[in-house]
């Protein structure tokens, strides 16, 4: 998994809600978290709560996209979603969406990503978490929904169901 991580608003969200951004801080040794991600979380006047917490254990860089690649742009994506995508892009580092469309943008220009689970996974197997069922139970009353078979599957994967 990649040492550098661009988030996306959704995942950020998510994650704060649920009271975990603390928690999968040091998943990477670097957030970076473009500036149109930054303005959709500043409208729900929760930025700075935030920031402060994904930062408690890595770096966190907030960075200006000065334009959005053109093959990004072509997607039709939300100003976040681009602005992620086209950096992760551009570095060469991996992105954490949630959306599908967005993360079909991703698998079709062969950038890095996760999502909100996978960044759980990635802190169970660091140990930064224990058991997985109840830091999923907390996401998705924050609103992360999660097809139930999905769900099955990746605690079956985990070694927490039988």
């Amino acid at each position: 998994m990649s040492k550098v991580w661009i988030l996306n608003a959704s995942p950020l969200i998510v994650l704060g809600k649920a009271d975990l951004l603390e928690t999968i801080s040091s998943v990477s040794l670097k957030w970076i978290i473009p500036q149109g991600v930054l303005k959709e979380i500043s409208q729900k006047g929760i930025a700075d709560k935030y920031i402060t917490q994904i930062s408690a254990k890595a770096d966190v860089d907030i960075i200006t996209v000065p334009e959005i690649d053109p093959v990004v742009r072509g997607w039709n994506l939300g100003e976040g979603e681009s602005e992620v995508l086209s950096l992760g892009r551009q570095e060469n580092v991996g992105v954490v969406l949630d959306d599908l469309q967005a993360r079909k943008c991703a698998n079709v220009l062969d950038i890095p990503l996760t999502g909100t689970l996978g960044l759980i996974v990635k802190a169970k197997h660091m140990g930064i978490i224990g058991t997985v069922k109840p830091t999923l139970d907390r996401i998705i009353r924050s609103g992360l929904y999660v097809e139930p078979e999905l769900l099955e599957n990746l605690m079956r994967n985990l070694g927490e169901l039988g």
